[in-house]
């Protein structure tokens, strides 16, 4: 199990989404409560749990400037605790800053699973999980029934995908070019491809170095392979240049962690 306090080498901390939390024995509960946008909101809430002996697990908070309401979901831990789920909720419910609050019993013993929120969304679009695991192993099913098909696939598939993600950054923000490049790197640390940097940028050939750190799609196949195993990504990064530059560019991976490099490296021209 990953601890949620190892930081990473970089300083990075891992992001712990809230999906669940296992402790044999204990009374763990959910709770989500929708409260008013101002300073000190949750901690008026956390103060009234503290006082109380009850210890929040883990959560996240959503909170947008200008909107008047914001949401908080965690789990916390009453086994300490000489109240019930629904005497705490009630008490949350009647601070002052509250406007609703709900609130899930652990279905299993110890365990505890989010049933609270739904769908996941990310920058307002439906999205969903999966374990990078999981996308080795549909990549590596692929190989298998594919062969070498399958990096013409992956490719085209990154293609049209980082393809969108350009034309979707620039309308969003107005801007266009290497700084809209940088914001769709940026946004693959926040969402957990890895952690990119542009290594170099040739501004008059529109030409590029890129480095990843932990590429999700080679990540399975880590010393294993004697090439590069990104291809959608590779594709992905050729997609969001020919959007940005208005360019036909080309993408090779000239470092690969699935042939026992560092990290991943591409070149871009």
């Amino acid at each position: 199990m990953l601890s949620c306090v190892r930081v990473m080498a970089d300083n990075r901390y891992p992001k712990d989404l809230l999906y669940s939390v296992y402790s044999p024995g204990r009374r763990l509960v959910e709770y989500v409560v929708e409260g008013k946008n101002v300073p000190g909101a949750m901690a008026k809430i956390s103060n009234h749990l503290a006082e109380r002996g009850i210890n929040i697990l883990s959560g996240f908070h959503t909170g947008y400037p200008g909107e008047e309401a914001g949401v908080w979901g965690f789990f916390v831990d009453l086994t300490e605790a000489e109240v019930e789920p629904e005497e705490v909720a009630k008490q949350i419910g009647e601070l002052d800053i509250v406007l609703d609050v709900r609130f899930s019993k652990a279905k299993f013993d110890g365990l505890i699973i989010d049933d609270l929120h739904f769908p996941i969304v990310v920058l307002g679009e439906r999205s969903a999980t999966l374990k990078v695991k999981t996308f080795g192993d549909m990549f590596e099913r692929l190989y298998e029934a594919f062969g070498s098909g399958a990096a013409v696939i992956l490719y085209e598939m990154g293609v049209s995908a980082g393809g969108k993600e350009a034309k979707r950054v620039v309308e969003r923000y107005g801007i266009d070019g290497l700084r809209a490049l940088q914001i769709i790197l940026a946004e693959r640390v926040a969402k957990g491809w890895g952690i990119p940097n542009i290594a170099e940028f040739d501004e008059k050939r529109v030409e590029a170095t890129i480095k990843v750190e932990d590429l999700f799609e080679c990540l399975p196949f880590k010393g294993k392979y004697k090439e590069g195993r990104s291809h959608f990504f590779r594709g992905y990064l050729t997609g969001a240049f020919n959007q940005l530059f208005r360019k036909e560019a080309s993408t090779t991976e000239i470092e690969c962690i699935a042939k026992g490099d560092a990290n991943c490296k591409f070149t871009i021209a």
